[in-house]
């Protein structure tokens, strides 16, 4: 429900706050020396974020792009509004498969005919079941308002509510209207604390930030120091740190096949570690699988597609520090969010010694969205930040040795 008491309209981040929040996280994943995002600090984040907003038409987050020259490291959200609790909401690494302006160029004639004589408004790019993208369109009529929203890359019709409850699979909801008053007021109290980070760092500095070509040129300058910094990332060798040349990793990604797949990929992924090979197809009926997406509780899909060689169970009370446990063990599980599943293969929990002497714990999330219909390039690898979205359980697997 939309708040009266701190209504994220109210609270949103200027435009120059915005970019140094994106590039003071890029400086810090590098002095922390994150997987994927060490060498970061040899380009730039460039000024211009793609605005994504929520379904409710609020701006949800704003992405920048990090690059230099014609490549392209990956992308940092920022939040657009301090209700979300942190600057830095995560950090995608690598290029993006889906391209807006085509999504909307492809959609427009469909959505002109199905809302003939109504006047329709601009398309925007929300977030309509985080962090999965979408077009909507909206139109103003004798009936009042009213909205499509279509998948930025399947450009699949999204429906407005789940087919069945406690689903994982395709449909939309608005993150600022899921967070409650007492949500917001917790989040606003996190965001000042982390703000202290930003404003701490001398006028002159930041200035720097804000005109920097290139971000080697402030790193040393800046001296990011850590309290602890506890970094894992899954390997299949453990003999070598995950930097050593022999070493490997051998958890991959796969993309979700259909819109409502994500639970199956994500199974597909897990499988795929402990050297099950099954296709998407063979694995959703196992799953539960109806139109729409498969049950939260996935587990007894697990044994069944290994002849109960896995051992699988459910946890609906879901924590960060369960999520160290599992990946200290060398086990991937599937993180449950609402509407969504995703496999979870690493953590890092950074406790910093300027500014405000924030703790950030984060997870290294293996995305089955974005579809693509190259499955080799969909899905996207993230650190997100675990206080972001709510974490509504999560499905183990382990080898039974009993």
């Amino acid at each position: 429900m939309p708040s009266i008491r701190y209504p994220e309209s109210d609270l949103m981040i200027a435009p120059d706050e915005l970019f140094e929040h994106a590039t003071l996280g890029v400086l810090k994943n590098a002095a922390a020396g994150l997987p994927g995002l060490e060498e970061w600090v040899a380009g730039a984040v460039r000024k211009s974020p793609v605005t994504i907003y929520d379904i409710n038409g609020q701006p949800l987050f704003h992405d920048f792009e990090v690059g230099r020259g014609s490549e392209v490291f990956g992308n940092v959200r920022v939040a657009a509004s301090t209700v979300i609790g942190t600057g830095v909401v995560s950090t995608e690494i690598g290029t993006r498969a889906w391209d807006y302006a085509v999504a909307v160029k492809k959609l427009t004639p469909k959505v002109k005919k199905e809302l003939a004589g109504l006047k329709l408004l601009p398309p925007k790019l929300v977030c309509y079941s985080y962090p999965k993208l979408g077009v909507m369109f909206e139109a103003d009529g004798p009936q009042g308002r009213s909205r499509i929203i279509y998948d930025v890359a399947s450009l699949g019709r999204i429906p407005e509510k789940p087919s069945r409850s406690d689903t994982e699979g395709c449909f939309a909801w608005s993150y600022y209207d899921s967070l409650t008053d007492a949500d917001r007021k917790q989040r606003l109290t996190r965001f000042k604390k982390a703000e202290q980070d930003r404003v701490g760092i001398p006028v002159k500095l930041r200035k720097k930030i804000l005109t920097a070509r290139a971000l080697t040129s402030i790193v040393e300058e800046l001296q990011l120091k850590l309290r602890q910094n506890i970094t894992r990332r899954l390997q299949f060798c453990t003999h070598y740190p995950y930097t050593a040349a022999r070493s490997h990793h051998c958890f991959v990604l796969h993309g979700q096949q259909v819109d409502d797949y994500c639970a199956v990929a994500t199974c597909q992924m897990i499988l795929c570690y402990y050297r099950y090979y099954r296709t998407q197809d063979q694995i959703a009926p196992s799953l539960g699988y109806a139109p729409g997406g498969c049950p939260a509780d996935q587990s007894p899909g697990y044994k069944s597609l290994t002849c109960n060689h896995l051992d699988s169970s459910y946890d609906a009370a879901p924590t960060w520090e369960k999520a160290r446990d599992q990946i200290n063990l060398l086990r991937p599980f599937k993180t449950g969010i609402p509407g969504h599943a995703r496999a979870c293969a690493g953590y890092s929990y950074l406790r910093w010694l300027f500014g405000g002497g924030i703790t950030d714990r984060r997870l290294y999330i293996y995305d089955p969205w974005p579809w693509n219909a190259d499955y080799a390039s969909g899905g996207a690898v993230t650190w997100e930040d675990w206080d972001l979205v709510t974490h509504t359980n999560y499905v183990y697997a382990n080898i039974d040795c009993s």
